[in-house]
């Protein structure tokens, strides 16, 4: 009896600091989160991922028709590159001009290596309005990462006029159809403008499944907040994205998108592969939080039920203009053009 008095007593205690002391126990908290979340194992919540010994054979191949004469084929992982790089944020307007002619860029933000083919032919989609300062950023970094790991890439922004609220996963859909009217495209990297890779050692490349390839995020403390996360950068080969029908068209503002696409990928028996935290590292660029999608949770609600008819299959655009730019390909649309 005198125990529990005396625990009572400790708690009434306890309660009269917090209600006095609100910045202190404020502080307290910050302090002990911050000892403790970075302790969590990246396992923590139970997700399997592939150590870069074991990349090599996840990676698909698919050969493209470009060979040079003396053809032989690029190392699918190469050992060389360094498992970690700072990422730049500050941007050098004259070197990022200079780019194109530095790293011999192809107008619309082409390229691939000269002196053997390579393995995949990947189209990097990044959904845009309004993010200037961080398109720069990502420019000056991927070229030179993505030729680092001698890839066949193009890199495409598909701009969302002013017209209605932004669509991200529908963006990521234009930007899938239009890239495949190209020959040879058999990868495709959905990527958010505002996420760099800091490890060269991640091949952009597409698995035996679709791939969740920022799985360890510096603004979550590089470990995975839960195992049914699947956005920021994801990979899909064709047959995988056609195979889910894309994304939904329906998510007008922010979120739900990613979580439908995972939902999909269940309705389909897909697993998601994810690289060791170690490989799958990258930064977030800050920005101001947008507006969320007030109708995102009905949405999700039924998104198994509707995926075969709201996705790729009754995609509906306007293309209001298309240029080739010396570091990527802008295509500016209207995604709902009624």
């Amino acid at each position: 009896m005198s125990l529990i008095k005396f625990n009572w007593i400790r708690v009434r205690k306890l309660i009269y600091f917090i209600r006095n002391n609100p910045v202190a126990t404020t502080f307290i908290i910050i302090l002990i989160l911050g000892i403790f979340l970075p302790m969590r194992c990246p396992t923590f919540k139970g997700y399997s991922y592939l150590s870069f010994s074991e990349i090599k054979d996840d990676l698909q191949m698919c050969l493209v028709t470009r060979r040079p004469p003396d053809f032989k084929l690029c190392p699918l992982v190469s050992l060389d590159l360094a498992p970690f790089k700072d990422v730049n944020r500050i941007v050098n307007e004259t070197s990022l001009k200079e780019l194109p002619k530095k790293l011999k860029i192809l107008p619309g933000g082409r390229w691939y290596p000269k002196n053997c083919s390579s393995w995949q032919r990947v189209a990097i989609i990044v959904p845009y309005r309004n993010r200037e300062a961080h398109l720069k950023i990502f420019l000056q970094h991927m070229h030179p990462f993505l030729q680092a790991q001698q890839l066949d890439y193009g890199i495409f922004l598909i701009e969302q006029s002013e017209k209605h609220d932004f669509n991200r996963g529908k963006l990521f859909n234009i930007g899938f159809l239009e890239a495949t009217k190209e020959p040879d495209f058999c990868c495709f990297i959905f990527h958010d403008v505002d996420l760099l890779p800091q490890s060269p050692q991640h091949t952009y490349g597409c698995s035996e499944e679709p791939r969740h390839m920022c799985s360890a995020l510096d603004a979550f403390r590089y470990v995975l907040p839960y195992p049914e996360l699947f956005g920021g950068v994801v990979a899909f080969t064709k047959e995988q994205f056609s195979t889910v029908n894309g994304f939904s068209n329906l998510y007008f503002g922010w979120g739900g998108e990613d979580d439908d696409l995972y939902e999909r990928l269940n309705a389909k028996r897909m697993k998601v592969r994810r690289y060791a935290p170690y490989i799958s590292r990258y930064t977030a660029l800050f920005h101001k939080k947008e507006v969320p999608n007030p109708n995102r949770h009905e949405l999700l609600k039924k998104g198994k039920e509707r995926m075969e008819v709201d996705g790729l299959s009754t995609l509906d655009y306007k293309i209001l203009s298309s240029d080739f730019h010396p570091l990527y390909t802008r295509i500016l649309v209207d995604v709902d053009p009624k």
